[in-house]
C-alpha cells in the first residue's frame, strides 16, 4: 500500500470517529450539490515536495485539503461559530492522532490555511489545508 494512501485512510478514520461522513461528490466554495448531508467531507491532495535522502528514502511534503459541508439548521451566525470550533477540533485531533502519528512513514501534519464561506441559506463550507511531511522508500522491489 502506498504511503500517502495510508495517511489518507488514517485521516478518514479520524474524521469518521469525529462524526463526519465521507462523500464522493465534489463540493467547494463554488458549488454544493443538493444531496450533500450535514457534516459531509471530502479530501484532496496536491503539490508535493520530494527531497531525496540516502539509503533509498525520500522526504515528501504533501498538501492535504479537507473540505467539510455543514447544513445551517439554525441561525447562520450560530452555525458559523460552531463550524469554526469544529475546525479547531479537527486540527487538534489530526495533529495528535496516534492513528496518523503511529504510521511507519512518521508523518508530521500541520495546518497551513483554513477558510469558511456561507453558500446561500443552506450551507457553510469549510476548507482546511494541511501540509504533511513524511518518509517513504524509493527502493525498487
Amino acid at each position: 500500500m502506498g504511503v500517502l494512501k495510508s495517511i489518507i485512510e488514517a485521516i478518514e478514520g479520524r474524521m469518521t470517529a469525529l462524526g463526519y461522513k465521507a462523500t464522493e461528490e465534489v463540493f467547494n466554495f463554488d458549488a454544493v450539490p443538493n444531496s450533500i448531508v450535514h457534516q459531509s467531507y471530502r479530501i484532496e491532495t496536491g503539490s508535493s515536495d520530494n527531497i531525496a535522502l540516502s539509503d533509498n528514502y525520500a522526504n515528501t511534503i504533501q498538501e492535504i485539503t479537507i473540505w467539510v459541508a455543514y447544513k445551517t439548521y439554525r441561525k447562520a451566525r450560530t452555525a458559523w461559530k460552531t463550524a469554526q470550533d469544529e475546525q479547531e477540533t479537527i486540527e487538534k485531533d489530526l495533529i495528535n492522532a496516534s492513528a496518523v502519528l503511529g504510521l511507519s512513514s512518521d508523518p508530521y501534519l500541520w495546518l497551513t490555511n483554513k477558510d469558511m464561506e456561507e453558500m446561500g441559506d443552506d450551507y457553510l463550507v469549510s476548507q482546511m489545508v494541511f501540509r504533511c511531511d513524511y518518509l517513504r522508500s524509493v527502493a525498487s522491489s
